[in-house]
């Protein structure tokens, strides 16, 4: 076992992990690479890379995490901070398959980790590929009240469409249709860099006024959240790592979608439209709906809505997946911001059932800051 302060030290060596399919395009290396990058720097963030091998060299596991100080608390975490979806460590070929397994290398991984007042683990997948989380199986997890969402195009995207419920079929259509009796109404997955970094400002403008002006906190106009987005639509356009996708008219972004690539798994990260006077053919689901069908034919199958519960996300009909947290004291210190932790999740469970009620505690929260 070892543990590294810098990704090019555990990026070696977790070479073979992401040869192998892992939970979600957030455990790729690309994503990891440029979170590090960004973040890992920041004030009170330390990388904190764990890398286990077997007695035989094998890989078993890698944790990509950081320690937090939040006041005088040190908050163990995943490589996250409202950028990843969801949460989960690299798993090997020697990666534990049973509790007992796994609590014998987490409680390894313990000894070894630096010293932290608290574990904040949240929105973990319990299980990556068919496989289950070794932390999942080792600690005392609880169901989250987040979750994701997800469509599995099996077919061909008319096999598929034609399997849908006849009011999802005949909205989609009338969408389209309102849509380009505008002659300068087009749909693309832009694919040359420069447009795509125009049509992408323009998205960042669009959903910034779209959240401001509900009166709700943003975080995405941070200029190292910012930076973090357009460096990874840089990097990973060409090689399709990374997707945008956008309905235009002329010069107008009517609505745009930025998703992240693993495999045949999209996962959509930032979507924005226009609500003026375009609201008429749902611009936000149309764009959905197109990106799904242009990229189902270039071979991709399985389309991730990503966390949260939207109006827009449940009219597909996706699946859901489920998440998992532990919110664990390693300290008297930590117990308080333990106990914090789990109110605040507690809480934000009972809130999403009132919708209502959450944007009101949402907007309050905003005026706090």
């Amino acid at each position: 076992m070892s543990i590294h302060a810098r990704w090019s030290d555990a990026a070696d060596l977790w070479r073979p992990l992401f040869d192998a399919p892992q939970g979600s395009p957030f455990q790729s290396a690309r994503w990891l690479a440029r979170w590090y990058e960004t973040f890992g720097s920041r004030p009170g963030v330390t990388p904190v890379l764990v890398h286990v091998a077997d007695a035989a060299g094998r890989p078993a596991l890698g944790l990509p995490l950081v320690i937090r100080k939040v006041g005088g608390l040190r908050q163990l975490e995943f490589a996250d901070l409202d950028v990843s979806d969801y949460n989960a460590p690299l798993a090997g070929i020697a990666a534990p398959q049973d509790r007992r397994e796994a609590l014998a290398l987490w409680a390894a991984i313990r000894k070894a980790l630096p010293a932290a007042d608290c574990v904040l683990f949240e929105k973990m997948l319990p299980e990556m590929n068919g496989r289950p989380n070794p932390l999942a199986l080792a600690l005392p997890v609880r169901p989250s009240s987040l979750f994701g969402s997800y469509l599995r195009v099996e077919t061909d995207w008319e096999g598929w469409l034609r399997a849908q419920d006849k009011h999802l079929r005949k909205e989609l259509g009338r969408f389209w249709r309102v849509f380009t009796r505008d002659e300068r109404a087009r749909f693309d997955v832009i694919t040359d860099l420069d447009e795509a970094l125009r049509r992408y400002g323009q998205l960042e403008i669009q959903q910034s006024a779209r959240i401001k002006g509900l009166g709700l906190p943003y975080l995405l106009d941070d200029p190292l959240y910012a930076g973090f987005y357009r460096a990874l639509l840089r990097d990973g356009l060409d090689d399709g790592s990374v997707i945008f996708a956008a309905l235009t008219a002329g010069d107008k972004l009517v609505a745009g979608l930025l998703g992240v690539a693993s495999g045949d798994h999209l996962t959509f990260v930032r979507i924005s439209a226009a609500l003026d006077e375009w609201s008429n053919c749902s611009p936000g689901r149309l764009v959905i709906e197109r990106s799904m069908e242009a990229l189902s034919r270039g071979g991709f199958r399985t389309f991730d809505f990503g966390i949260g519960d939207y109006p827009y996300k449940r009219s597909f009909g996706p699946e859901t997946i489920p998440l998992v947290e532990l919110y664990q004291a390693l300290s008297w210190r930590g117990r308080p911001a333990v106990a914090l932790a789990a109110c605040k999740a507690a809480a934000k469970a009972g809130i999403k059932r009132h919708p209502a009620l959450e944007r009101f505690v949402r907007r309050l929260m905003g005026r706090a800051a």
